[in-house]
């Protein structure tokens, strides 16, 4: 049985290894421009309700704050500063996505806007796993970005 030498074998290691590096750093790149989103196990649609979406209560309290911020995972692992909690069926608050288009923050215009009632968690101490929050409920305007067919909430925009 014939082998090659061991330069061959070594141009040929290290053109593969050059090929990984570019297609690693190629998807790094496309992350950072948010053109692949890491799904982490839920759609964002699903990361937006989580964090975002509370059908069954009213809210407006500090203690719905600390109570909501550590069910729905947003103490680790840090404190998240500011949150805000639709209270709204899942239809009410898909149907924003219907309204005229907006320009997001980010500059895209996949924003809509529409009123909801919420509550605003702002974080006033605690470590995480233990944050402290202060609540306020509203009736106001919302900002959500939508994407997808048909079109879905993924991201609050305000």
């Amino acid at each position: 049985m014939e082998t090659l030498p061991d330069f061959c074998t070594s141009k040929a290691v290290m053109a593969l290894q050059k090929t990984l590096s570019l297609l690693l750093l190629l998807l790094v790149t496309l992350l950072g421009l948010g053109l692949v989103q890491p799904s982490y196990g839920q759609s964002m649609y699903q990361r937006f309700q989580r964090q975002h979406v509370d059908t069954k209560q009213r809210g407006g309290t500090s203690s719905y704050c600390n109570k909501m911020m550590q069910t729905q995972g947003m103490m680790r692992p840090t404190c998240k500063k500011f949150n805000t909690f639709i209270h709204a069926g899942l239809e009410a608050i898909n149907n924003i996505c219907r309204h005229s288009d907006i320009r997001c923050k980010n500059g895209k215009m996949n924003c809509h806007k529409g009123g909801m009632r919420v509550t605003d968690c702002k974080l006033t101490g605690g470590s995480p796993g233990n944050c402290r929050y202060q609540g306020r409920s509203s009736s106001r305007d919302v900002i959500i970005a939508c994407n997808g067919k048909p079109l879905v909430p993924v991201y609050f925009d305000g």
